[in-house]
Parts: C-alpha cells; structure tokens; sequence
C-alpha cells in the first residue's frame, strides 16, 4: 500500500465535502451530494446486510430500500461535527436500517420494486465471499469494504489522470508499484519496456505514489466534515487495507 505520509492541503476553500453538499441549503447540491453518496459506497452497505447474515436476495432488497429512503428524506439528518464520518453515520444508520427490517417495520417498502441505483450485485456478493473467508466481524467488513471504495476511487482518478495525458502504456507499466515492492518487476525491466533509463523510472514511480496519495486524501476528505480528521481516516483505512 502506498505511504500516506503527504499532507497536502485537500479542503481548498471551493470545495465542499459530501457532508457538507448534503447539508446545503440548495436542494440540487443536497441531491447531487446524494447521488454521488449512493452510487460510490453501495458495495460496503451491501456486504455489511450479507455479513448480518441476511440471504443474497434480502440483502438486495434491504440496500435499495434504504437508498431510497434517502433519497426520499434527501440528507444525511442531524450529523455533529465530532461524528462527520460519512462511514460511521452510513454504518450505524443502515444498521438500524436493517434491524428495522428484520422486525417488520419496513415491510411495506420490501418487495415494492422500487430500484434506486441498477446495481451489480454479483461483484458485491464476489466481494463479501472475499472478506467472510478471512471471517472478519460485520463492523470490520463493512469499514474493510469502505476502504475498498475509496482505494478504488483513487486509483480511477489516478487512470483517468494518466489517460488524459495520453500516458496509460506507462501507467501498465508502473502501477504494480503502488503496491508491495517484493511483487513488482525491477527499474531496469520496466525501463527496458518503456525506453527510460533506472533513474528515469524511479523518479516516475516516486510521482506516482506522489500523485496516488493526493488522490486517496482527497477522496478520504470528501468523508469527512474536518480537515483535521483526514489524517487519522486515512490511516485507520489503509491499515485495513495492509
């Protein structure tokens, strides 16, 4: 995993978090913030209902339902600058969710149809088939999946970066660095593939883990309501990660 040692500055003042979208006074940046909400972490909600050991086609259910009561409320409620982790609030506010449901309260809204998101279920059941094998707690799932989406979120602006510059060859060539370097191939072979020189490459590989690490504060700020709270997340989600 990349060093996460970088403190760059990441709450430019034209820059609202997700939380801080979702509180807006505008209804369209409320619902923006929303959108990107739902279609980013579903997975971790998703595998956090299979996790509870609810079957593959409650679990479905309980996530699309409780996407669209957000949609239907349009915020995230009540969230205090001490707890403004959108982890913590989505985690404890969709176990709720599910308590509910196995209860019966939400019964009315199960099996009504209603789709939020089209959504790949498949790669979500793949992803907690990984993550019960190493029998992990449902908490410890859910924030491991959480992790997952923002390590995933990083790396494609990481790519889309790289391919608006019309350098994805050297990107293939260089990304397995982000990694363990025990499992990547040595300067000299990747130098030879690309037409650089050792010195040349390592210098490309250290902007690289440059670049990934603003990225993956960045998506990590987007969480958070404070700029001082990005440091301790990131942390807490690349030992997950590890």
């Amino acid at each position: 995993m990349a060093d996460t040692s970088n403190k760059g500055q990441v709450f430019p003042e034209t820059r609202w978090t997700v939380i801080q979208r979702l509180r807006a006074e505008r209804e369209t940046t409320r619902r923006e913030a929303l959108a990107q909400l739902c279609q980013a972490y579903w997975h971790p909600l998703y595998v956090l209902a299979r996790a509870s050991n609810h079957a593959p086609p409650d679990a479905e259910d309980f996530t699309q339902s409780f996407l669209a009561a957000l949609c239907a409320r349009g915020d995230l409620g009540p969230l205090s600058p001490e707890k403004g982790r959108l982890r913590s609030w989505l985690k404890a506010a969709f176990q709720n969710h599910l308590v509910d449901a196995a209860r019966g309260a939400n019964a009315q809204k199960r099996g009504a149809g209603r789709t939020v998101l089209a959504l790949d279920y498949a790669e979500a059941e793949r992803q907690f088939e990984h993550a019960h094998a190493v029998n992990l707690e449902a908490d410890n799932i859910f924030d491991q999946q959480w992790a997952n989406a923002i390590l995933q979120r990083a790396l494609a602006a990481l790519r889309r970066n790289f391919k608006e510059l019309g350098k994805e060859e050297v990107l293939r060539q260089i990304e397995i660095f982000l990694g363990p370097d025990e499992a990547a191939p040595s300067y000299a072979e990747i130098g030879a593939k690309l037409g650089k020189t050792e010195n040349a490459v390592a210098v490309m590989i250290r902007r690289l883990r440059a670049e990934f690490r603003a990225h993956l504060r960045r998506e990590v700020a987007q969480t958070v309501e404070r700029e001082a709270d990005v440091d301790e997340e990131l942390r807490y989600l690349v030992r997950l990660l590890a």
